[in-house]
This record gives C-alpha cells, sequence and structure tokens, in this order.
C-alpha cells in the first residue's frame, strides 16, 4: 500500500475510532516480534493502543466532574478520607445514604462507559490475537475497573457486557473467578512480550500510557500481581482455599514481582493535572474526613503533614482536624477552613500505593499462608515503605508508639463530637489474638491507600477496620444513626429500566435492591 495512503487511512480511522487498521505490511506479528520494525510496531499500536487511554483514565476519572460523581460524594466519605465542606441536594445524597434515583451515576457510569466500552471494542476486533501485549493492558484496566464496580453494587455484567442486548448479570463470586482468569491471560501476554523483545512496550504502547508507569511492561505486570492479591486477601475469610491459590501466584517472582518502594504506586496522570486540586480549590468541595485524621493525629503519623493541610479556622489553626462524615452544614464557609488534602497539580491520581502488598502479605500470613515474611515482618516493612513513598522519616520511632487515635472534637458542632473508637496501636504485639493483629494490619493499610476511597469503603465493609465514625444525619430509614451503608444501588435509567432481565437477576441474588444488604465478603455486623 503507497505510505502516503496509508498514514491517511491509519489517522482517518482513529478520528472516528475506528478499530480496524491496514495491517498487510506486518502479518508475522504474532510469529515472531523480534523481527518487527519500529514502523511496524508503531503502526500495530496505533491500532490496538488508541482505545487504552481512556481505559486507563476512567478506573478512576481523571475528571474533576468525572471523579466526584463517582466516588468523591460516595466512598470517599463511606471510607472516611475526604468530606465536603458543604451541603447538596438539601443534604438528601448518597452522603446521608440515600442513593436510590441519585443524579450522580458515576459510580457506575464513568468506568462502564468507558473502560468497559473500550474492551468491548478491542474484544471484537480481535485485538487479542493481533496484539496480545496490548490486550492484556486493555485486561488488567478491566480487572481494575471490573471489581471496583462488582465491589459497589454486587452482581455485574462482567463477562458478556456489550456483545449482547441483555448481558447476564455475573454473581461477585462469578465475577472474581472471572479477574482471576482475565489476569492470568494478562500476565501471561505480558512475559510473554518482554521475553520476545524487552523495548516493544516502549515502541508499541508507551505513547498511549497515561500512567505512572510510562509504558513500561514489567511494572504493569507488578500492578497486575499485585491487583491479584488484593483480589485473593478480599476473599480469604469467603473461600479461603481459592484465596490461597491465587495470592501465591501473585506472590510467585516468575510471575513479575509486586509493587513497593521501589515501583512507586500506581496512577494516572490528568491532562488538566489532579483533579482534586480544582475540587480543593475552585469549587472548594472537598476537605479531610474526620477519621484519618484523629487516628493519624493520634498515632503521631509523620504521614499526616503529606496527606494534609492545618486548619486555618481560627478556632484551631495551626492543628489538624476533619469533617465528620454525614452531617448538617448548610454554609460552606463553617468547614471550609478546615484541614485540607494536600495535592498538587502534578501530582497523580492514586489508583493503587506501592506499599499496599506489603499489608496484603502481612494478613496473607496471619491466616497461616506462605507470604515470604511473617505477619509482623510483612507489617512493618509496609508502614516503612509507605513513610519513604511520602518523603517522611521517622519510621523506627512510629513502630513503637503505643499511642491510639484522638477523640474527635468539633468546634463549630460541638453534638459531632466522640470519642475514641478504637484502643488499635501501631506497635506489633505477637501475643495478641487474631482480631487484634488484624486491626493493626488493616488500619496501617487504610492509612497507606488514602485517598482512594472506593479500595478503602470495600476494606472497611470486608474487615470491620479501621472503626469508623457514623454519619450524624442518616436519611435513608434502612441505616438508621449508628450504622453504615454497604452498597449502592443500581442506577435507574442505565440498569433498572435498561436491562430489566439483568436488573432482575442482580435482585434474585441480592434479596433486594437496597443500600443495607451485605453480598460474598462483606463482613456481616
Amino acid at each position: 500500500m503507497n505510505q502516503k495512503i496509508k498514514h491517511k487511512a491509519l489517522w482517518l480511522a482513529l478520528a472516528v475510532l475506528a478499530t480496524q487498521a491496514c495491517t498487510e505490511d506486518f502479518e508475522g506479528l504474532n510469529r515472531n516480534s523480534k523481527h518487527l520494525s519500529d514502523q511496524g510496531l508503531t503502526y500495530d499500536a496505533n491500532e490496538g493502543g488508541f482505545l487504552l487511554p481512556a481505559m486507563m483514565n476512567n478506573i478512576i476519572s481523571v475528571t474533576t466532574g468525572g471523579v466526584q460523581t463517582q466516588q468523591n460524594l460516595q466512598a470517599d466519605s463511606y471510607a472516611g478520607y475526604l468530606e465536603p465542606p458543604g451541603e447538596f441536594t438539601s443534604n438528601v445524597n448518597t452522603l446521608t445514604y440515600v442513593t436510590k434515583g441519585s443524579p450522580w451515576t458515576g459510580s457506575w457510569t464513568v468506568t462502564t462507559n468507558n473502560t468497559m466500552n473500550n474492551w468491548v471494542q478491542m474484544y471484537k476486533n480481535n485485538i487479542a490475537e493481533k496484539y496480545p501485549d496490548l490486550y492484556a493492558i486493555a485486561l488488567i484496566c478491566k480487572v481494575f475497573g471490573g471489581h471496583r464496580l462488582v465491589d459497589t453494587f454486587g452482581p455485574y455484567p462482567y463477562e458478556e457486557y456489550g456483545l449482547t442486548a441483555e448481558p447476564k448479570f455475573n454473581t461477585p463470586e462469578e465475577c472474581y473467578e472471572l479477574f482471576f482468569q482475565d489476569l492470568d491471560w494478562a500476565v501471561d501476554a505480558l512475559k510473554a512480550a518482554e521475553a520476545a523483545d524487552p523495548n516493544a512496550d516502549q515502541v508499541r504502547f508507551a505513547r498511549w500510557d497515561q500512567s505512572t508507569f510510562r509504558g513500561e511492561y514489567t511494572l504493569w505486570l507488578k500492578a497486575a500481581n499485585t491487583l491479584r492479591l488484593r483480589l485473593a486477601i478480599r476473599i480469604s475469610a469467603v473461600n479461603p482455599t481459592l484465596g490461597e491459590a491465587e495470592a501465591m501466584k501473585a506472590i510467585n517472582p516468575d510471575n513479575g514481582g509486586l509493587l513497593d518502594e521501589t515501583t512507586g504506586p500506581f496512577g494516572m496522570f490528568a491532562p488538566n493535572g489532579h483533579p482534586y486540586v480544582e475540587m480543593r480549590d475552585a469549587w472548594s468541595d472537598t476537605r479531610m474526613s474526620a477519621a484519618i485524621i484523629t487516628y493519624m493525629d493520634g498515632f503521631g503519623d509523620p504521614r499526616l503533614s503529606a496527606y494534609a493541610t492545618q486548619a486555618t479556622d481560627p478556632k484551631i489553626a495551626g492543628e489538624y482536624r476533619g469533617i465528620r462524615p454525614g452531617g448538617k452544614h448548610p454554609d460552606k464557609t463553617l468547614y471550609a477552613d478546615f484541614s485540607m488534602p494536600n495535592f498538587s497539580l502534578s501530582d497523580p491520581l492514586k489508583v493503587m500505593d506501592g506499599a499496599e502488598s506489603y499489608f496484603l502479605r502481612a494478613e496473607g500470613a496471619l491466616r497461616g499462608w506462605n507470604m515470604g515474611g511473617t505477619a509482623q515482618e510483612l507489617y512493618e516493612q509496609g508502614i516503612r515503605a509507605s513513610f519513604e513513598l511520602n518523603g517522611v522519616s521517622g519510621a523506627d520511632e512510629y513502630l513503637q508508639s503505643t499511642s491510639t487515635m484522638l477523640p474527635y472534637v468539633d468546634p463549630e458542632q460541638p453534638s459531632y463530637n466522640a470519642p475514641v473508637l478504637s484502643d488499635v496501636t501501631v506497635k506489633w504485639d505477637e501475643s495478641a489474638d487474631f482480631e487484634t493483629k488484624l486491626e493493626k494490619i488493616s488500619t496501617q493499610k487504610w492509612i497507606t491507600m488514602w485517598p482512594e476511597g472506593t479500595e478503602g469503603w470495600s476494606e472497611i465493609r470486608r474487615t470491620g477496620y479501621p472503626k469508623q465514625y457514623h454519619i450524624m444525619e442518616p436519611n435513608n430509614p434502612l441505616l438508621p444513626l449508628g450504622t453504615f451503608i454497604k452498597r449502592l444501588t443500581y442506577p435507574i435509567a442505565q440498569v433498572v429500566t435498561s436491562t430489566p432481565a439483568g436488573y432482575a437477576q442482580a435482585v434474585s441474588y441480592l434479596g433486594r435492591d437496597d443500600e443495607d444488604v451485605t453480598f460474598f465478603w462483606m463482613k456481616e455486623d
């Protein structure tokens, strides 16, 4: 084919998001990629890679409006990480546990309409056979996004999404098995790609990689393995046999290793900068939540200054203070000068922390699995790794801390004051019982994962740790004062009315589509 015609056809195809490209010059792609020219690799990436940026950028939305409705107005608050200083919709909304009919459908639509939709296009256009390494990246993104959807709602059409008018809604149990299968495929494909040509990723994929990994397949392998370990631990109490088998696969060095302090976190660089900066400053819509401050401040945690700014409210100026979740504050200025999240525009939006792997392994060791160290060793390594990743010192002293979280004091509304919720400390005690050790591991992992609210909320629902402040003004009769939300209900237009058969399958599994319903790996109250 004439080169000028080829270039014109290629870029026209990209402009209209077509998924077929002219590939007759490199039909041997899957036979021997070592012998492909850089030019051939570049053409391959254009067809196989241009759908990937939207998949990555919508695991967690990199836009301010997207991430606010996807996560900030739900899971960030439920996790005890971030809280808005003002009210929305007369305080009857997801923050006060009213999710049915909510106009904030981002928890479903952001990942479904982007990550899942683009995976469908790659699947239908046979990218798995044409460019298996790029399809592997798509599968990793699909699992990252898919498990967040399943953990938030319950049953989800993970297997047949986009392939039929009425896709089956897989149960969470089925979804987790499918997650592991997709990770198997992805890890095998990336290992093969690296073995064939360690430099191909920089030519084929780097231009499309929006993440902190900058196109490096070995780092994507580590993210896939750490994700597998996360999911294995998630099901460790309800399916320990499968959980242990998947955990062992995750830590097997032959599969590429795990994220840690040397790799840094897995995150995305947003085109317009970190979206929470605009939400914090221009919109004045997010501040630190009470729990993350009272735990870290009570522990004397040096990471607190990396996470938050000191309050400027005259009543508490120079102190760290968060906002209690789900309260009344119709005047946004009441809490606007409480502690703010300490983001800069150039920061990546974190999807997975590099230190998480240590705490996952620590819990595995606590459960009797061979994780390459004792629970104490891995717990303490996780704290040290988190300190290093946050650029703070003092880990040795912190590991000996026996202080507890602080009581919460609200200088604006004293009725929101709260006593200490837990006597958990940082220092490891080998003589302690299983639950005490689990609480230590869970609390430090929760601190490390900040501000990734969906994962933080999932772990709180799974283990019950760290203990959280209940919301102050619940508006859902199913979740009265002192109780906690378990899931979001399905959006009306996107699920209830558009896929009635699938919705019926989901409700049959759940029993009812309500916010107090637990499923699969969740701990019962």
